[in-house]
């Protein structure tokens, strides 16, 4: 997340993630229920050192930042006859970004740029159900499409508080630690919108027919306004440089992110959200991962806990957030012959909740992801022809 560490790249990795994600939501006025399930990607990523001598990386891949997907029936009164609307939405932002890291000693910095670009689509459906009268139901579509350039940047030192050698093991311990921030500015997306309003029936097979356009609008310009964010971390941890390779015994860390979504306007127009911010803190244990000698001693064991306060702002009483995560990062046993490449499978059980007492609707989640990270190194030179 932070671009200032692709400078650590030796060799290439790919990163790919799929995530699970089950989400309830409960109403108390009136009392309701919703639950949905989705199976998306997380991310794909591909880190490279450019020069290990200079410690240059660099980075690009493709990742969602957003997600619009839902689809909520409302049954009521109107001019003295029942109502049935359905809201429908789906879509979502993503982003394209390619980054370079440089580190000087114990200090580095680091960019992304690239394109952010998504689309909305917005669908309002209204019937009137009466005995006696028949009316046309109601259509009601606004499709968004937007993109923008972006640039986001980090900043990383480290040191080492603490050096202990083993000749006798052939191994060196150090105790360090990191110190991270990272931001990225407020953005203008350009966006175009086409708006229809018409009036529809269901035909024989009860695939929606228009019956007449009311009004519609095309290619409506405007402007989407993005928020500035920013995080600040710190991280102890414990390596050892073993005769097997440089491995990280444990981690402990914490950081704090903020997002001025105050700033945010779609199409020039406020939204209920507010400035939210989030504190997370983690532990990585791994019990014995140079010896070689346990499959179990060189797996990564994490835990994490965060709490803050979501940007959504419906009700406007906030919604405080907070969860807990758990996960493993378990390496593949390396080939023979080919000691270079490296595997891990990431794994991880995240449970939430959005929203307490003082909310009408409340949130709770539990999200599965599943990760690889695939290391080699490419472009050695031929020994032997």
């Amino acid at each position: 997340m932070n671009p200032a560490a692709y400078s650590n790249l030796f060799m290439v990795s790919y990163d790919i993630g799929l995530t699970y994600d089950n989400r309830t939501l409960r109403s108390n006025v009136p009392d309701g229920k919703f639950v949905s399930n989705n199976l998306t990607p997380s991310y794909f990523s591909l880190g490279v050192p450019i020069s290990k001598t200079r410690n240059i990386g660099m980075a690009f891949g493709l990742r969602p930042l957003s997600r619009v997907n839902y689809s909520v029936t409302q049954s009521g009164r109107a001019a003295g006859d029942s109502v049935s609307n359905l809201y429908q939405g789906s879509g979502g932002l993503n982003q394209v970004f390619l980054g370079l890291g440089k580190k000087w000693k114990g200090f580095s910095i680091g960019f992304n740029t690239g394109v952010n670009f998504g689309r909305k689509e917005v669908t309002t459906y209204v019937g009137f159900i009466n005995d006696t009268v028949t009316y046309n139901k109601s259509k009601t579509t606004a499709l968004t499409n937007f993109s923008s350039l972006f640039l986001s940047g980090g900043a990383q030192y480290e040191f080492t508080l603490k050096t202990k050698s083993y000749p006798t093991f052939k191994t060196v311990n150090k105790y360090m630690v990191r110190l991270g921030v990272s931001g990225n500015l407020g953005s203008n997306m350009n966006a175009t919108q086409d708006v229809d309003n018409t009036t529809y029936n269901y035909n024989a097979l009860g695939v929606v027919s228009t019956i007449d356009t009311v009004s519609s609008k095309s290619n409506v310009k405007g402007t989407i306004t993005m928020p500035a964010s920013y995080a600040a971390g710190i991280t102890f941890r414990k390596t050892t440089q073993a005769p097997r390779g440089l491995f990280e015994l444990w981690s402990i860390g914490a950081e704090y992110t903020a997002t001025k979504w105050s700033d945010f306007r779609f199409m020039g127009i406020k939204d209920q959200v507010t400035d939210n911010w989030m504190f997370k803190v983690g532990v990585s244990f791994s019990p014995d991962p140079a010896s070689g000698r346990s499959a179990l001693g060189a797996v990564s064991y994490r835990l994490g806990f965060f709490t803050g306060k979501d940007y959504i702002n419906a009700d406007g009483n906030g919604l405080k957030m907070y969860g807990a995560s758990l996960g493993t990062g378990v390496p593949i046993r390396k080939w023979n012959t080919y000691n270079n490449q490296f595997a891990i499978v990431n794994t991880s059980l995240q449970i939430g909740k959005r929203g307490g007492a003082v909310n009408n609707v409340t949130e709770s989640f539990i999200r599965v992801s599943f990760g690889l990270s695939l290391s080699d190194i490419w472009f050695i030179k031929r020994r032997y022809d």
